[in-house]
């Protein structure tokens, strides 16, 4: 079954769309519902969908913005834009973003169910292309250093169409120790000729002393590419905070060791995680041009998720996130920004607010209570926020709420 998310702030549109198609008959579950940008970036994190289908005008974030941060985590999502909206601005920016279909309500039946026959269409290809390649068989010299070399520099430089079972098999005929998925490349930038006549295996070798006992259960392959480029793919790693700190733990080990050896200077990059082998030429590059930071969108997107994850503890800052990222906070602070259209200081209140109200909304009234639980000690300076971000004070917006449900109103 693929993992559909509805997100839409409308609740009827909602659940029209999860009681008038048959989800199952088209090889589909609803998987979750959200109802604005924010939440929706949550949902995904939390339940990895294979679709989204999402409204483009809501409060907070809309579904465009929301489409634009998901990619960089999660580029895998197809989406669907299902709106009011028609007009060719949106179109247009949907279409740059990858939007797969666009409906336009009232939702007419046949058109949705048509958008997910295509939509699930294009997945089971992508998985066909996978299976057919399981039954393939690769020929190549094993342990030859020039095919391990000309092999590596293809998964280096070019976005290989390859299948995984190919991919895999070349990798263990040529004894390369890659594992399936999860991916991080490094480089180091090596200003000395000492390297220069050292052999792969001999690199393997070097790096291999070079890491010591930290390197021991970690599965990685060493390429040269000549000019002073050394590449250390990493494979089977799983994306956390942890295993990023480990990796540059290690990097910085092979730094010290090879200036110590060669009295040179070593420069090293860490690219981009990557959850397939496709992902590894475009971490190479990252990893050759960032040299110890990693690119503003990727930074932006670890950001939102430590704010999505930490949103309830009064003492997250900007200053503690750039710690946790090992990134510099003026650096931090202006990409943040410069993405976002805001300060991290007000994206972190427009969360910790909309959490708020969902609190209110879902039957919470003490006010102390959700003020702790979305982050604030001081009741006082929280009731500010809220009336400055709602217009309203909490008070009234549980009056607000109260009312509604007493009309049978849907708020």
């Amino acid at each position: 079954m693929y993992k559909v998310l509805l997100v839409d702030d409308e609740y009827f549109p909602r659940e029209a769309l999860k009681t008038t198609i048959s989800w199952e008959t088209y090889g589909c579950m609803i998987c979750g519902e959200a109802k604005n940008g924010f939440d929706g970036i949550e949902k995904a994190m939390q339940l990895k969908p294979d679709i989204i289908l999402t409204d483009i005008n809501m409060p907070f974030m809309d579904g465009l913005d929301m489409i634009m941060h998901l990619q960089k985590a999660q580029p895998d999502i197809l989406y669907s834009i299902v709106t009011g909206y028609s007009e060719f601005e949106y179109a247009k920016r949907g279409i740059e973003l990858g939007v797969h279909h666009f409906i336009v309500k009232p939702i007419d039946d046949q058109e949705m169910i048509k958008t997910i026959q295509n939509m699930v269409e294009i997945l089971e290809s992508k998985h066909e292309k996978e299976r057919e390649y399981e039954s393939l068989k690769f020929w190549a010299e094993k342990n030859s250093e020039e095919n391990r070399k000309n092999f590596l520099d293809m998964l280096l430089t070019e976005e290989n169409g390859v299948s995984e079972s190919q991919f895999l098999f070349e990798c263990d005929q040529l004894n390369l120790p890659m594992k399936h998925g999860g991916y991080l490349v490094c480089c180091l930038k090596i200003d000395s000729r000492t390297y220069v006549h050292l052999s792969q295996e001999e690199w393997q070798n070097k790096i291999t002393e070079a890491m010591g006992k930290t390197g021991e259960g970690w599965n990685w392959t060493v390429y040269y590419q000549g000019y002073g480029n050394l590449f250390i793919i990493f494979s089977d790693v799983r994306e956390n905070d942890r295993n990023r700190a480990a990796v540059g733990a290690l990097m910085q080990s092979i730094q010290i060791a090879l200036m110590q050896e060669w009295v040179c200077t070593v420069m090293a990059g860490v690219g981009h995680y990557c959850k397939t082998y496709h992902e590894i030429a475009k971490s190479r590059m990252e990893a050759e041009t960032s040299v110890q930071e990693i690119t503003a969108s990727k930074l932006v997107t670890e950001m939102l998720r430590y704010i999505h994850e930490n949103y309830t503890n009064p003492d997250l800052s900007l200053k503690e996130i750039a710690e946790k990222l090992f990134v510099n906070y003026s650096y931090l602070s202006t990409q943040f920004k410069k993405e976002m259209g805001m300060s991290a200081s007000q994206y972190i209140l427009r969360f910790r607010m909309t959490k708020a109200a969902d609190a209110f909304r879902s039957g919470e009234e003490n006010m102390i209570e959700v003020a702790g639980a979305v982050g604030y000690t001081d009741t006082k300076y929280f009731y500010r926020c809220f009336k400055k971000e709602f217009g309203i004070t909490p008070n009234q917006y549980i009056e607000v709420l109260q009312k509604t449900r007493s009309s049978g109103e849907v708020f």
